[in-house]
């Protein structure tokens, strides 16, 4: 099992209790789309994501320790 903070930006958190850092455990060989299926945020509301401050995947693996960050598209003009 491994263990990753986890962080959902802006109007993401909308659906999380609140804007803070979540502790989620994990099998080895998660991806950052189990992170947030885990969390129970709609993909199709995910612009970008991060692990440690760097772009990333859905698809890519998250280690123990890993920081990773959820951002939704923005609006404006």
């Amino acid at each position: 099992m491994i263990k990753v903070n986890a962080k959902a930006f802006a109007m993401l958190s909308k659906y999380i209790e609140t804007n803070k850092n979540f502790e989620i455990t994990l099998e080895e060989g998660a991806t950052l789309r189990d992170v947030l299926r885990k969390l129970g945020l709609p993909e199709e509301e995910i612009f970008t994501c991060t692990i440690n401050g760097e772009n990333a995947t859905l698809d890519d693996k998250v280690k123990d320790g890993d920081n990773v960050g959820f951002y939704p598209y923005l609006g404006g003009g």
